[in-house]
């Protein structure tokens, strides 16, 4: 039977953020799943081509209009103690005031939604992330009477911070679903072993589908990319200064272009600048999706490297960037931080230490003077995101947890 699943994002498919949902939400449809999508925050336009078809499956209502404002009035007059007992739910998730205001807000147009949801017959709800937009998730489903869950991106959160909320939504929750093996560990110790049977690891994943020949690398100069936002936590710097080291042995035929946007530009460009680099470090800005899968797949880029570091608060993933890049069997270079080896394993991929620009510079030197070695990397990289991070799989699993 075809399951009637209902996604609550934070944004999307509105706005830059949650561009790997496209991969999961096409997957689920693609298996026979019926798909709402309802944004906690939407009303806008939305600008990545990918996300456009998903129009018909959109709710996207503001968080306060007099449609929905006479239906709370209706709500608070006539179902006071289903209102009362929502308002005490808000407040044992919220971690701060903030968070129960903004659980207020949220509060009219989950009620609305709930209406409108009723007739769909709507097997699951499930939220794209925890906090705020989990916080809808559980309303709908209090109202509708039907589970939900949540997915974990990141173990940034795990802390006291956000413990009041997590630990509701925990208990509330049908599953908790985790994209990585490490914050499924981690979260298992944060909510405890009663709670923890919920816990399911699904990774996201691309679509394996685009394929391309074996290649060693070819082009001339060596291209390199490192597709983030250029903030702190994606480790430019240690990039730039990896650029630096390959001119200091002796290495100039290479550029390196990192696209994507961010607070940190000028200043990136300045150290590039003072290096002497401006003829191999790059920043053309933003690159459209397909654009970059396209150069991947002509044969254009040689090695993909993702240089994060972990920071307080912040916590990388699974770089889909780095699954997208291995799926066209280019080789790629990553730092050992987050959840990324259980992607790059040494393999599949290199792997080497934070911050340590001379490891990237010589995993560089390495992959450029040993072709065969470089086509073997590129392989196995494609072998293990066919086998671990293949959407369809990954999206069938998903319908299991549902």
């Amino acid at each position: 039977m075809n399951k009637k699943i209902v996604i609550i994002t934070s944004s999307f498919p509105f706005g830059k953020s949650e561009v790997w949902a496209i991969n999961e939400i096409n997957s689920l449809l693609d298996l026979g799943s019926e798909i709402t999508i309802i944004p906690r925050t939407g009303q806008g336009k939305i600008t990545n081509q990918d996300a456009v078809k998903f129009t018909s499956n959109l709710i996207d209502l503001p968080f306060l209009n007099w449609t929905i404002f006479i239906f709370l009035l209706r709500n608070i007059l006539f179902r006071p103690f289903l209102f009362l007992k929502l308002l005490i739910e808000i407040i044992k998730q919220s971690n701060t005031i903030i968070d129960f205001v903004k659980g207020l807000i949220i509060l009219p147009k989950s009620l609305f939604l709930a209406k409108i949801l009723k007739s769909r017959n709507v097997d699951h709800i499930h939220s794209f992330s925890t906090t705020s937009t989990a916080v809808m998730a559980h309303i709908i489903s209090s109202n509708l009477k039907v589970p939900w869950s949540y997915t974990l991106h990141s173990s940034s959160i795990l802390n006291s911070k956000y413990k009041r909320s997590l630990l509701f939504q925990s208990r509330s929750a049908s599953k908790c679903r985790t994209i990585s093996q490490i914050t499924a560990n981690d979260l298992s110790n944060f909510i405890g072993p009663s709670l923890s049977k919920k816990i399911t690891m699904v990774h996201l994943g691309v679509d394996i589908k685009g394929f391309k020949k074996e290649k060693s690398i070819v082009n001339d100069p060596l291209i390199i990319v490192t597709p983030a936002e250029l903030k702190v936590h994606k480790g430019h710097v240690y990039a730039i200064e990896a650029a630096k080291k390959l001119i200091d042995i002796g290495v100039s035929n290479f550029k390196w272009f990192f696209y994507g946007s961010g607070p940190l530009l000028n200043e990136l460009q300045k150290k590039v600048k003072e290096l002497n680099l401006i003829n191999h470090c790059y920043f053309p800005g933003n690159l459209d999706h397909h654009k970059l899968l396209n150069k991947y797949n002509n044969n254009e880029v040689d090695i993909v490297i993702s240089s994060s570091i972990s920071i307080p608060d912040v916590f990388e993933g699974i770089p889909v960037s780095l699954m997208e890049a291995m799926s066209y069997e280019i080789p790629v270079i990553a730092t050992d931080c987050g959840g990324t080896k259980e992607l790059v394993d040494g393999k599949s991929g290199i792997l080497v230490k934070q911050k340590n620009s001379e490891a990237v510079a010589n995993a560089i030197f390495k992959l450029m003077n040993k072709p065969e070695f470089s086509r073997k990397i590129g392989h196995n990289g494609r072998i293990k995101v066919k086998h671990d991070f293949d959407t369809m799989k990954n999206a069938s699993e998903l319908i299991k947890m549902f």
